[in-house]
């Protein structure tokens, strides 16, 4: 399977953004939020990655976390793709006080998409 992330899956539009975070569904699982909401577009999913800046003060840790979101996502997206062929919009947003470890991100990550799944399933 690819497991490249090409900028066509990212998450960019405002408005998109807006109506996810105002019409869209979430799931918990410490120190991650998956914020969702199935949408018409053509690919699979559209993904986006927050970090507060409450949080993380420095803009090196807040671009850590993300990068380590990005990478943990890249490596696990085929748990996104759903199987009956709708698209979602998916933001990722990190709600931790500390810098994570890589094994924890990806903990958190799978714990996350096996919730999403349940409840989507429903």
């Amino acid at each position: 399977m690819n497991e490249k992330l090409p900028t066509i899956l990212k998450l960019k539009s405002r408005k998109q953004i807006a109506r996810l975070f105002a019409e869209g569904s979430s799931v918990k699982s410490y120190p991650l939020v998956l914020a969702y909401m199935p949408c018409d577009i053509e690919e699979p999913f559209k993904v986006g990655f927050s970090v507060s800046k409450r949080n993380f003060k420095t803009a090196v840790d807040r671009n850590r976390v993300k990068r380590l979101l990005r990478e943990n996502f890249r490596k696990n997206k085929y748990l996104f793709t759903d199987k009956n062929g709708e698209s979602f919009l998916l933001m990722f947003l990190f709600v931790g006080k500390e810098l994570p470890e890589y094994q924890q991100v990806n903990k958190a990550l799978i714990k996350v998409a096996k919730r999403w799944q349940e409840k989507k399933n429903i």
